[in-house]
């Protein structure tokens, strides 16, 4: 068996040393739901695409997280809806609790004529399937493959080096152009010299998670809502969530803020110790992460390379979500990266328009705008979340259009009301107004992206300068 796999495939070529080179139009390094369903666009497209994965095949997408995903992400891919052994629960709506859990505010987002807001899924069924459309349109899948390090021609990457794990042989994998899809390991993004790619992400714009699948005593109800728990006792700087994959099995977990010192497997055990719902019950699969809270990255592009998913910091900074908005940015990606290679210019202004579609119409400006909500709430303390859930200062609608990135801006009516209920905390009250006048003109500035690098400097300070008015680090 070693001979085989230490000869090269019919795409390979050895050099001197040893070493197997292939060429390709475009390599994806990472077969999460982002890497994957852009090798699957890409190659319906006709673009020879080579994915790199560092796992075995038969567990692509096994990854700790809280496994929800919206429908409207789906639907804007046009990928089939879960059913199966993959369908772990329909959810309806996400109820908000403050610590003390007498009351919350309900969330939900149903699209008209659609069955329901999204589901919770079975993540390695959900990732084999998707990686499933990703080989059937002819991408080619090269498992247990740890890459190294980018390959650069004049400051343009122009492939990977690569190890196979299995036979300890080293390959060269050139392509026009390469994307990074790797998650929080950043195989890639972390070796740029580009000032408008980061390098590394701070601790504190981090969340680390623990969380377990656990087997409770009686079916968890309501089975079609998600809970959300805003605690910093059990989750400073982020939540706990429950989320129903059907029957009597639950995801469970907590998020804090990264760089902090807290242990969030010992606060996920000592929360399970005040809720009678857990008493008793058996763990399934526990584990651990870290998922990127915090604005895009400044950019998606560089010279030769594009960066999807968490490694470009796409994912929904208030719940760390970043199933759906992976796949998004694979959707939006691969046609500017077929139009990119076609014209024969992969720079970093060839490849461009990935920042504009993404940023000006679509999930960008969400995740920019958020992330100035994700500054407020970590601010927040319990006496004053309950105050504003107990109080009624914020309502459903409100989280609606915050969750739509605009802000949590009030009509004069309403504001006589809360500011009538919430005389004890005007500074609190204040707050909320200037981070709700912020996000609004966030997302107005991302709908407004720049349309070639050459704006972009000007446009990047006005940004930097929203934080900094708020106090926020950006």
């Amino acid at each position: 068996m070693s001979e085989v796999l230490s000869t090269p495939s019919r795409e390979e070529t050895i050099h001197p040393g040893g070493i197997f080179v292939s060429q390709h139009d475009l390599i994806v390094v990472g077969a999460g739901p982002g890497g994957a369903h852009l090798a699957k666009e890409a190659a319906q497209l006709g673009l020879d695409v080579l994915v790199l994965e560092r796992l075995s095949r038969n567990r692509v997408g096994d990854k700790v997280c809280g496994e929800g995903i919206a429908l409207h992400h789906l639907k804007n891919a046009g990928i089939p809806y879960p059913t199966g052994k993959e369908l772990g629960n329909t959810i309806n709506s996400i109820d908000i609790y403050p610590p003390s859990m007498k009351n919350y505010i309900t969330v939900s987002q149903r699209l008209e004529g659609e069955p329901c807001d999204g589901w919770t899924i079975d993540r390695i069924y959900f990732g084999q399937r998707l990686l499933g459309y990703a080989e059937k349109a002819g991408a080619h899948i090269q498992d247990h493959a740890n890459v190294l390090d980018p390959i650069f021609d004049n400051g343009t990457v122009i492939g990977v080096k690569y190890k196979d794990t299995k036979t300890n042989a080293l390959h060269e994998a050139h392509a026009k152009v390469t994307v990074d899809a790797s998650g929080m390991s950043a195989s890639l993004r972390r070796k740029m010299k580009d000032p408008n790619i980061e390098q590394k992400i701070a601790l504190r714009d981090q969340a680390v998670c623990y969380r377990e699948i656990l087997e409770l005593r009686a079916p968890f109800e309501p089975a079609d809502r998600c809970w959300i728990i805003m605690d910093d006792q059990f989750s400073p700087g982020g939540y706990i969530w429950i989320f129903p994959r059907g029957g009597n099995v639950v995801n469970v977990g907590l998020g804090t803020q990264g760089g902090q010192g807290h242990r969030p497997k010992e606060l996920f055990k000592h929360f399970l110790t005040t809720n009678p719902i857990f008493k008793g019950a058996k763990v399934i699969h526990g584990g651990g992460g870290a998922a990127p809270i915090r604005r895009p990255l400044w950019s998606y592009v560089a010279n030769g390379i594009v960066f999807v998913g968490d490694t470009g910091c796409h994912v929904n900074p208030i719940h760390g979500g970043g199933i759906g908005s992976a796949i998004e940015a694979g959707h939006v990606a691969a046609p500017v990266i077929k139009q990119a290679i076609e014209a024969g210019d992969i720079s970093t202004a060839g490849l461009w328009q990935f920042n504009v579609d993404y940023n000006q119409k679509g999930y960008g400006q969400k995740i920019a705008s958020l992330d100035l909500m994700r500054h407020l709430l970590q601010e927040v303390g319990n006496e004053e979340f309950e105050f504003v859930i107990n109080n009624r200062i914020l309502t459903t609608e409100d989280l609606l259009r915050a969750n739509a990135g605009e802000g949590l801006e009030l009509s004069a009516i309403d504001k006589a009301g809360r500011l009538l209920r919430g005389l004890r905390k005007l500074g609190l009250l204040r707050r909320i107004q200037s981070v709700s006048r912020a996000m609004a003109k966030m997302l107005a500035l991302y709908q407004t992206f720049p349309e070639s690098p050459a704006q972009f400097d000007p446009w990047k300070l006005q940004v930097i300068q929203l934080y900094q008015d708020l106090g926020y680090q950006p």
